[in-house]
This record gives structure tokens, C-alpha cells and sequence, in this order.
């Protein structure tokens, strides 16, 4: 009897490593698709996600996939005094296996003036995760149904955010993408910064951008893997968390069946 005990005990604590061990490597880890290399809202050293290339259109650490919004690395700044502080807003935590493929409903999900009031909007396009085909006009028929990539950037005095949102057929093919994406950071000059988690799994990683030392924070919500990045001010991971905790808000609402409207002050 005494026997068997041992053995259950030593059993037990194997078991007990290998979750930790788990939730340690896996979980909140996330990066950004670089903006020169077509691919990712926030990757950095030229590293950029692979096919579909959804996560490519941000903005981008040192080299990286062509951002279709605006060529940038990903960053973290805070507003100055002319931009809007962002509201608070709790962590979203889904993980729905709905696909967003619709260039309309990826549109919707991308922030709006009235989302980021008192910011100006600069760039908004919704490609193919490809980007070979922009989907406006007649164009966007060939969209229907297909892995998209959205992106817009907004403004305010000096800073500059990035938003992207690249969407894959399935929840395994969003968790690929994202393997993708940490590996670009890794690649690069960049470190993990830790924050609370967004969505099903998140990261962010502070590192030289196009405007200086930023924040880009990658997170996969469900099917979708989006980017978040600011730049032009002082790195404020905090600042830029809540600018992700919206997007991420917007992309659930989508897969919920509903019309995204979150904003920056919604709790």
C-alpha cells in the first residue's frame, strides 16, 4: 500500500510540471506582422506571418510585411496632450470558432470616428489576406468567403495608431498564424512585455519602431488575429492595451451576430 502511494504521489506532481509547464510557454503570447513584407499588423525584423499573410497589414517593427494602412512599425505611445486618454475597459475573453470573411463585416470591425473620437482617421483598407485584391467596387465580389485583412490608422497630434485584423477559416488557423507572428518578434530587437491577457491568447513587445521605442500588442481572438500600435509619443503599454481591449470587443461582437460599436469609452 505504502508502495502505491509513492507512485500516485510522484504521478501527480509529473502531471502537475507539465500543466505549468504548459500554461507557461502557451497563453498570453502574441506578435505583430511587419508592414514591409505584406503581411501582419505588427511583426517585426522583417519577419512576416506566412500564407494568407492576414496578420500583414499593420504596421511593423524593423522590416517586416507592407502595411496596406500605412507603412509603420508597431508602437506604444501615449497620447499627448491634444490626443483623447483612453477609457478603462475590462478584458474581453472569447474564443468563438466563428469566421469573419465578409469585407463588409471586417470593415465594420475596424474602429470608426465615433469609436475613436477626437482622433482623425488617415487609412482604411480591406484587402484579401494576399493582398491582391483590394475589396471595394466591383472588386469586392472576389473577396466573398475569403481569409481578409483589414487595417486603418487614426491620429492625434503626434501619435499614431494602427489597427489591423486578419481573419483565417478556424480557430487552429488563427493559433498557426500567431505562432507565426511570435516568431517574427522573436526574430527581432523586441521584448515581451507583460500585460493582462486579450481575447484567447495576447502578447505585447515593446522595441524600436519607425517613430522611436514603441509598443505592439498581438492578440487572437477566436478565428482573428489583430494588431494594435501606436507611436509619436512617450511607450505607454497601458495606453495602448486599451485601444486593443477595444478592437478586441469589436471583433467578438462580429462573431456574435452583432453590429461592432465599441468604443474607446465603453467599459
Amino acid at each position: 500500500m505504502g508502495g502505491r502511494r509513492v507512485l500516485a504521489a510522484v504521478a501527480a506532481a509529473g502531471v502537475l510540471t507539465g500543466v505549468l509547464s504548459g500554461c507557461s510557454s502557451g497563453g498570453s503570447k502574441s506578435a505583430g506582422a511587419a508592414e514591409s513584407a505584406a503581411s501582419s499588423a505588427a511583426s517585426p525584423a522583417a519577419g512576416t506571418t506566412a500564407a494568407g499573410t492576414a496578420a500583414a497589414s499593420a504596421s511593423a517593427p524593423a522590416g517586416g510585411a507592407p502595411d496596406p494602412a500605412a507603412p509603420s512599425a508597431p508602437g506604444a505611445g501615449s497620447a499627448p496632450a491634444s490626443a483623447p486618454a483612453p477609457a478603462a475597459a475590462e478584458a474581453p475573453r472569447g474564443d468563438l470558432e466563428t469566421a469573419l470573411l465578409d469585407d463588409k463585416v471586417v470593415g465594420q470591425v475596424l474602429p470608426d470616428a465615433k469609436a475613436m473620437a477626437g482622433w482623425e482617421e488617415e487609412k482604411r483598407r480591406v484587402d484579401t489576406a494576399d493582398h491582391k485584391v483590394t475589396c471595394t467596387g466591383a472588386a469586392a465580389a472576389s473577396c466573398a468567403g475569403k481569409p481578409l485583412s483589414g487595417s486603418v490608422r487614426f491620429s492625434s497630434g503626434d501619435v499614431v495608431v494602427r489597427f489591423l485584423v486578419d481573419t483565417l477559416p478556424s480557430r487552429d488557423a488563427a493559433a498557426q498564424r500567431l505562432k507565426e507572428n511570435y516568431a517574427s518578434y522573436s526574430a527581432g530587437p523586441f521584448k515581451k512585455v507583460d500585460t493582462p491577457a486579450l481575447g484567447s491568447e495576447s502578447q505585447a513587445f515593446q522595441g524600436p519602431l519607425a517613430e522611436g521605442e514603441g509598443v505592439g500588442i498581438v492578440v487572437r481572438s477566436g478565428t482573428v488575429v489583430a494588431s494594435v500600435t501606436s507611436e509619436g509619443g512617450p511607450v505607454d503599454v497601458a495606453a495602448t492595451r486599451k485601444f486593443a481591449v477595444m478592437l478586441v470587443k469589436r471583433i467578438e461582437q462580429a462573431q456574435s451576430g452583432k453590429a461592432p460599436d465599441a468604443g474607446l469609452g465603453v467599459g
